[in-house]
């Protein structure tokens, strides 16, 4: 593998080299358009509060008193809009095209990178997301079948014993931190901040692009046969107490409880919910558990499993998604090794686990 990594990273470098002036563009791009559109929205925010807050009439933002409408000037409100359009609309065509521009290159370089590591497997970037494994997978509690899912391309791997298949996931789900932000733009002047803040800001700020910021799950998605035949489900996820927040305020899934393990190292990592305390035993044994844990420490994020119908699934965070390149200088072998390393132990999880 080592050496298909050398080759993969000297036959791309060139446009690696590329790609990470094109995406520092299209970041700069993408917060000059946001950033036009926050001052605009703050213009907005002052000249609504001009005319409707007595006590800000005395201050300094009375020169704000020049876009009211009046009798001489009916459309003096219309100039901050018609600002606006002139700044946004060619930054925002700008924005477009070197985004464009990017993404096309991006997959071409991924999937050629793909193909030279494994080229055993199928690689698709153009297939449908499965959105019905998603749902089945009983992993994201807030998921439903019309729940906005979106595919970054999937591998298949078919042998004798069984079918892999791994996906690059972007998910929306209506957790409870959406569900919140919701209420929040039911609040007139609570809705501006807020759309300031997930809209305008969070693109100013961030080191990803504008398609990849408002994500509750991005990253690695992929099910398996798994031999053993269960009767219920068993789920197994990253120790976290927003995780644990979601799972019990959907109510989705009441007929689980939680399990409660011995093995301290891995009930420091994880925590467990299934239909059936003895089933969940069954499936995780001592050296499943060991190897779980190992499997995190081998990602170093946080990962995800269900066990179900003879069926395997696992999902895997990745903020930048794993058929997308991460921010920064991509001069090094280290994103080439770091992408087939997720591939590959993916690849070999049944054998890895012993299932």
């Amino acid at each position: 593998m080592q050496e298909r990594i050398v080759t993969a990273y000297s036959e791309t470098s060139k446009v690696l080299d590329t790609l990470y002036k094109k995406k520092k563009r299209t970041l700069f791009l993408q917060r000059v358009m946001w950033g036009i559109t926050g001052v605009y929205l703050i213009f907005m925010l002052a000249l609504l509060g001009i005319q409707h807050i007595p006590m800000l009439q005395n201050t300094s933002l009375a020169f704000l008193d020049v876009f009211k409408n009046s009798h001489t000037n009916p459309y003096a409100s219309l100039y901050p809009i018609m600002g606006l359009i002139v700044l946004l609309y060619p930054t925002t065509i700008f924005f477009t095209r070197a985004f464009q521009k990017f993404k096309t290159i991006e997959q071409k370089t991924i999937a050629k990178m793909v193909k030279m590591l494994f080229p055993q497997v199928e690689f698709t970037q153009g297939a449908m997301a499965p959105s019905n494994e998603v749902v089945k997978s009983k992993l994201f509690p807030w998921i439903k079948e019309e729940a906005p899912v979106y595919s970054y391309g999937q591998i298949r791997r078919r042998t004798n014993d069984t079918e892999i298949n791994i996906t690059d996931l972007g998910i929306v789900e209506n957790n409870v931190a959406n569900k919140f932000w919701g209420i929040l733009m039911r609040i007139p002047v609570l809705n501006m901040l807020g759309v300031m803040y997930q809209t305008v800001f969070k693109n100013m700020v961030t080191k990803k692009l504008a398609d990849n910021t408002n994500y509750s799950f991005r990253g690695m998605f992929c099910w398996l046969r798994f031999k053993k035949k269960l009767n219920g489900h068993t789920v197994v996820l990253s120790k976290n107490q927003m995780t644990k927040v979601d799972r019990l305020a959907s109510f989705n899934f009441r007929e689980e409880q939680e399990i409660h393990l011995e093995d301290p190292r891995f009930t420091s990592k994880f925590m467990v919910y299934g239909t059936d305390q003895v089933e969940a035993r069954y499936v995780l044994s001592a050296s499943i558990m060991e190897k779980i844990v190992a499997l995190k420490e081998e990602f170093d994020r946080p990962i995800l499993m269900s066990f179900q119908n003879r069926q395997m699934y696992v999902a895997v965070k990745n903020a930048n998604g794993l058929f997308s390149f991460p921010s920064g200088k991509l001069d090094s072998m280290k994103l080439v090794e770091e992408l087939a390393n997720d591939i590959e132990t993916v690849l070999e999880i049944s054998e890895e686990l012993g299932l």
